[in-house]
């Protein structure tokens, strides 16, 4: 059973990739580590060109497949041109070796092990990936509203394990050649808006389409379980808009249908890219080449934040701002400044985190002024409850 767990990397075709495209030197580029759980965790850093923190720029994290390397993720989702263009900081986080797959480098999927045939890794995987993001926003000020995660086979898998038990601390997701582990679907909690990106071949027997069930033992959901799993959370609509993609590339064996659900306000989405004919692959780099996996999840990933989609909150911000009462600055580390206008002022506050958990609350607050001291407030997005209404701001 271990080839359904770890589903490795197919190392010489990313050695022979990654070789290729790393050639070039850029400074940007670091190997950087933290410790975590008394295990030093490493990783691939990029920061943009004429990168300053306060730009307050999001964050980007590529997963390697099972038994891949940072460098090999690398080579294939080469997203440091976008980062620069785009403004980002771009990390490759590095699996520690699996001591139950024989010293694979695997993401930890596997949480209770009670499904026959498999063990718990013993690295927790979600707490480094938590510590990560708290260290980029320490070091580099990074917006901790606007965290992404995409990753190839295992580190696929890896990502809807993270869209599902850091929820908190991840915006969106992107998975390739991956569905959806059976633990991570089955204990699934969202408390955000979040967009998922898929990308699967119908040809693919390592990640199978259909799903995987063996001695009558269901390990991976299908493609369509997946789907309705994140059209439930997101609240959107059944019926899919579907797009023929442009075949660029009439000598791969395959082709792409787009399959796009939104919510009634088009503010959230699922976007599933369907390869028919396309096996366990990272398009655009190999396998299919009519999209660029690690683009078209970027693309459609950094139009949102943990509130939705960022031209929808705007939206929001603006009747909230009718609503007479203002915040500031936003983001912010040590106070927060909230000031109403016209009208009663209220004279009580709540501050929620993205968990709904009550942080912070008043209620004998004086004045059409306040400020709020908030220094004891994890990074992260918080929520402000006043009788005037709802604002949402970001603590750094």
């Amino acid at each position: 059973m271990k080839f359904l767990l770890s589903q490795r990397v197919k190392r010489l075709t990313f050695l022979a990739i990654g070789t290729m495209l790393t050639g070039a030197t850029w400074a940007q580029l670091s190997t950087e580590s933290i410790v975590v759980d008394g295990d030093t965790r490493t990783f691939l850093q990029y920061l943009p060109t004429n990168f300053s923190p306060s730009e307050a720029t999001p964050l980007v994290l590529c997963f390697h497949g099972g038994s891949g390397t940072a460098d090999f993720q690398l080579g294939i989702g080469d997203l440091r041109d976008k980062a620069d263009s785009d403004r980002f900081v771009l990390v490759y986080p590095q699996a520690l070796p699996d001591a139950n797959d024989d010293g694979s480098t695997n993401w930890q999927v596997v949480q209770s092990g009670e499904l026959p045939f498999t063990l718990p890794n013993p690295h927790s995987d979600i707490n480094f990936t938590s510590a990560l993001i708290e260290e980029m926003g320490a070091q580099h000020g990074i917006d901790l509203s606007r965290v992404y995660a995409m990753g190839y086979s295992n580190g696929g898998g890896f990502v809807y394990d993270l869209a599902c038990r850091l929820n908190g601390q991840i915006t969106g997701v992107g998975a390739v050649a991956r569905t959806m582990y059976a633990e991570s679907y089955a204990n699934c909690a969202t408390s955000h808006p979040t967009p998922v990106v898929t990308i699967l071949g119908t040809n693919d027997f390592e990640s199978n389409y259909d799903g995987v069930t063996y001695q009558g033992t269901l390990y991976f959901h299908s493609s369509d379980e997946g789907n309705a799993l994140w059209i439930e959370k997101n609240g959107l609509l059944d019926s899919p808009e579907v797009t023929e993609m442009p075949n660029l590339s009439t000598n791969d064996g395959s082709s792409v249908e787009r399959y796009r659900w939104t919510d009634a306000e088009d503010c959230i989405e699922l976007i599933h890219y369907k390869v028919n004919g396309g096996g366990h692959d990272w398009p655009g780099s190999f396998g299919n080449m009519d999209i660029v996996s690690h683009e078209v999840i970027w693309d459609h990933l950094k139009e949102y934040n943990m509130e939705g989609q960022m031209s929808c909150a705007t939206s929001r911000i603006n009747d909230l701002e009718t609503q007479e009462w203002k915040i500031s600055p936003n983001p912010t580390s040590m106070a927060l400044n909230v000031t109403f206008g016209e009208g009663e002022t209220p004279d009580w506050f709540q501050i929620f985190n993205v968990r709904g958990q009550v942080c912070m609350e008043s209620r004998s607050v004086q004045g059409a002024h306040w400020t709020i001291d908030i220094s004891g407030l994890k990074p992260g997005l918080h929520l402000i409850r006043t009788a005037r209404g709802t604002q949402s701001f970001v603590v750094r």
